[in-house]
């Protein structure tokens, strides 16, 4: 029996162990991943372990096993803190210059209103510390627009939306969706957003 871990990106053999005096040589030694079943409990070998199956226990090993460069440990930390930071200060620049630029007393004065970067699928990158309400359903108005113009978008495009059923809030939130191409080409690289109250009365 195989049972596949997404994360761990490999097959994972399934030992069934349910009595363990039928095995003939003692220890028996079972290289990860593996998973171990007994009478009384299931024990997940991880890719980076050795067992050493006993008559009466079994010895996980984790310091003598050949380890696996983990995906996390490809991250370099002070990178991704500068990247992290470069995003949310564009956000945050967004936020400044809306308000500058803004006529609205909502947007000027209020402060109603939040700005986020977005992946080229849509998914939240960063955002700057704003409406949390606006934040937390922009993501689902920026991917409802991508799929909605998915090959349809050029240089220069802006989608305005404020329907409900299309990741909006209430209507007078009214969100601004621009795609930001690579240069020379029809390739969406992010996405900037920015959502914000507009008034009846203004």
């Amino acid at each position: 029996m195989w049972i596949y871990l997404e994360k761990a990106a490999r097959a994972i053999r399934a030992c069934f162990c349910w009595k363990r005096c039928i095995l003939d040589e003692w220890p028996v030694k079972l290289d990860g991943p593996a998973i171990i079943i007994d009478e009384t409990q299931t024990i997940v070998v991880s890719p980076d372990a050795i067992v050493h199956v006993l008559q009466t226990c079994l010895v996980i090993d984790l310091e003598s096993a050949p380890r696996e460069a983990s995906y996390s440990a490809q991250v370099d930390p002070v990178r991704l803190s500068i990247f992290g930071h470069r995003f949310m200060s564009v956000a945050e620049q967004m936020g400044r210059t809306l308000q500058k630029t803004a006529v609205s007393t909502n947007i000027k004065e209020r402060l109603d209103f939040s700005c986020a970067l977005f992946s080229p699928d849509g998914g939240l990158v960063a955002n700057a510390p704003h409406v949390p309400v606006q934040l937390g359903s922009m993501q689902f108005a920026v991917r409802y627009q991508h799929k909605r113009w998915l090959g349809k978008l050029k240089d220069g495009d802006v989608l305005v939306s404020n329907h409900p059923m299309s990741g909006g809030t209430h209507l007078p939130d009214v969100t601004v969706v621009t795609p930001v191409f690579k240069q020379g080409t029809d390739e969406i690289i992010f996405y900037v957003a920015s959502r914000g109250h507009h008034a009846d009365n203004e």
